[in-house]
């Protein structure tokens, strides 16, 4: 049996000494290299076509993505107040249908662990250490560890509706612990809680009904309000069939056989209990003949992901290819239509209609970023297919940073392509603040997979790579240079397949190998280099970067209605105003207000009042401020009709919400607008 000895060695009274994080650092790297916890274990039928390396082998991310999950590690996961939250469960006195409190100590934990242990973090790791035995201790011997208070739990409501939701974090927070750490007191809490679940949800037991009524009374029945087990009634079930995903992989870790039975039961429920046949009805999607946005009267995006990473586990454990089919297409159809430029997803939380993506309000949510980035990594690991890995760069280049404050690291619940700013930096906790943090402390986990003698390289952030027989640095400036430098710095010579993502959008990539340049590129695709690898070894990559307006695709106006339970739709109506978007490569650039204090005026009307010309390139200017991420362009334009000169800055910059050369604007505040999409100066008003 695996000994905690990270626990053992250090007293939660006190903090460890030099010494012994040595030597516990020293130990995990020791566990990780013996670890098979990548995703594949002895109880899986189906192999992973791409293994996840250790988070812990992927070293000293620098330049612009390394400084931002700086401030995520320093400022947000240091700073959070994590006890105020452990309190809350501790005390175990919670009633109300709220859940932004409940889930906060899950998210955080997973998140500190994962950060703490990527950057070798001592101070980060012994609060994580501290914060875990907090949240163990205080499981009950039943095994629920949620908030509910014990006096609103009965064997007829063991749970309160948010439960599944919020524990949901807890299970997957337990078992990376374990995984990365081998800490046993993790283990047997993770088996205690999905025990108290199979205690009273199963055959013959309660199930995770959204509403009152009952097979077949509630057949394409209209939800709204909440949900004894399940969440919101109107997510029809799928926030509680969620918990699927974390049982199976339990079930993967220790192939007990009714945690595989129990998340087989769930998934095969799910028709039922949603009174839509939903999961049924993904064949649909996946035909093309039924988009997601159609499969009940409100889609939540993220419920959908974290369901769909449940159904890819299960195809992993059992083989059933439909459940993979079934995740693909709905990926493509939400890829298809309702991805937005930026690589983000979700309208109000939900996938509408069609290509019904409006530009502003509540658009990209930050959960269901985190989500979206993890299901299409699971794809990405089962199939290899480097479209995944396109679109998780594109995401994490454009969307994940531009959601992120640069001072205090929170994150905006919603973080639409045009709109205004500081509005939605500062408000929680609530999910999407965590979320926004765990998705952070994910990145990477993203970069680097092996498969035998293929090692695959998939995002190329500036870092340093430390295998057991294979290591490497990264030097780069990517998305901001063209240019990344990979330099083999193992000791022993080593035979290896290295095989390097050639993005989709790089229509004549150049790579050279020790100084011979390779021929017959295929963008989209692996570049297969296989070699005896010597110290030193360099691999020159390039890839050039296109620089060019986009006019908006299926682009509509829209009008917002409500559903009875509050939740935004929207209703679209053609228009000939279509505006366009400028890029480089992958990135996505704005006109963004805080970097252009020319127009005199901070919270312009961007549709009504800027126009700009498309019809010239712009041209590439200095950075205002070395910590942000470019180039910077500088475009011709029109203000209310008077000749001006804007700078284009990349989208992932908006998390700057002031001047730093002027007084902060109040936290709430609508101060400075920005925007992707702009109206060409032939428009009119």
């Amino acid at each position: 049996m695996k000994r905690n000895l990270l626990q053992a060695s250090v007293s939660c009274s006190r903090l460890p000494n030099k010494r012994e994080y040595l030597f516990f650092f020293i130990w995990s790297l020791i566990f990780s290299l013996s670890s098979c916890s990548n995703g594949e274990t002895e109880h899986t039928k189906i192999k992973l076509t791409e293994k996840p390396v250790k988070i812990s082998s992927v070293k000293n991310i620098s330049g612009f993505f390394g400084d931002r999950m700086k401030v995520n590690r320093d400022q947000y996961l240091k700073n959070f107040p994590i006890d105020k939250y452990v309190d809350f469960i501790v005390k175990r006195e919670h009633t109300e249908w709220n859940w932004t409190k409940a889930e906060q100590h899950g998210k955080w934990l997973e998140s500190a662990y994962l950060s703490a242990i990527q950057a070798e973090d001592q101070q980060l790791l012994a609060k994580a250490q501290t914060i875990l035995d907090r949240i163990i201790d205080s499981q009950e011997e039943s095994g629920y560890v949620g908030a509910t208070s014990k006096s609103f739990r009965t064997p007829e409501r063991p749970v309160r509706g948010m439960d599944p939701y919020e524990l949901y974090f807890v299970f997957h927070a337990f078992i990376t612990v374990y995984e990365e750490t081998g800490n046993e007191k993790a283990l047997v809490a993770v088996e205690k809680l999905a025990d108290y679940f199979l205690e009273y949800f199963g055959p013959d037991k309660l199930g995770f009904w959204p509403s009152d009524l009952r097979y077949p009374q509630n057949k394409h029945k209209k939800l709204a309000g909440t949900s004894q087990s399940a969440g919101h009634s109107v997510h029809y079930s799928w926030e509680g069939t969620l918990l699927a995903d974390p049982v199976a992989r339990l079930y993967e870790l220790t192939g007990k056989e009714k945690y595989l039975d129990w998340s087989k039961w769930v998934v095969s429920n799910i028709d039922k209990w949603s009174g839509w046949d939903s999961f049924s009805r993904l064949d649909s999607v996946a035909d093309g003949k039924l988009g997601v946005g159609e499969l009940q009267p409100y889609v939540h995006s993220h419920a959908f992901h974290m369901n769909f990473m449940g159904f890819l586990r299960l195809y992993l454990i059992t083989g059933d290819t439909t459940l993979l089919r079934k995740v693909k297409g709905a990926w493509d159809d939400i890829r298809e239509r309702q991805m937005y430029i930026t690589g983000g997803v979700s309208v109000a939380e939900h996938y509408e209609l069609g290509y019904v993506k409006p530009l502003s309000g509540n658009i990209v949510e930050t959960c269901a970023t985190m989500s979206w980035m993890q299901l299409t990594q699971m794809l990405l690991e089962i199939t290899g297919d480097v479209k995944y890995a396109d679109a998780i760069e594109r995401l994490m280049i454009n969307h994940v940073f531009a959601a992120q404050d640069i001072d205090e690291g929170l994150c905006r619940y919603h973080t639409a392509p045009n709109g205004t700013k500081p509005a939605g930096f500062f408000h929680g906790p609530d999910c999407c603040t965590a979320s926004g943090h765990r998705i952070i402390s994910l990145i990477p986990t993203f970069a680097y997979a092996e498969n035998g003698s293929a090692f695959f390289i998939n995002q190329y952030l500036e870092s340093e790579y430390e295998g057991k027989d294979l290591q490497f640095t990264i030097e780069t400036k990517y998305p901001e240079s063209e240019n990344i430098k990979l330099t083999i710095t193992t000791e022993k010579p080593v035979k290896k397949d290295l095989l390097l993502r050639i993005p989709s959008w790089c229509k004549h990539p150049i790579v050279k190998v020790k100084g011979k340049e390779i021929n017959d590129i295929k963008p989209g695709s692996y570049l297969t280099l296989s070699n005896k690898w010597m110290k030193h070894d360099v691999i020159d990559i390039t890839f050039p970067m296109e620089e060019k307006w986009i006019k908006r695709e299926n682009h509509s106006e829209y009008s917002m209605y409500y559903l009875p339970g509050g939740e935004h739709m929207y209703k679209e109506t053609a228009t000939d105003r279509i505006p366009s978007a400028f890029t480089r490569g992958p990135l996505v650039y704005a006109v963004d207000m805080v970097w252009n204090p020319q127009l005199e005026e901070d919270n312009i009307n961007l549709e009504n009042d800027l126009r700009i010309n498309t019809s010239e390139h712009p041209t590439m200017e200095s950075k205002p401020d070395n910590k942000m991420l470019g180039p910077v362009y500088e475009a011709k334009a029109t203000y209310k009709g008077k000749d001006v000169k804007v700078n284009l800055t990349p989208f992932a910059n908006i998390g700057q919400w002031y001047r730093k050369d002027g007084p902060k604007p109040d936290k709430h505040s609508k101060a400075y607008s920005y925007g992707i999409w702009l109206y060409d100066t032939s428009f009119n008003k």
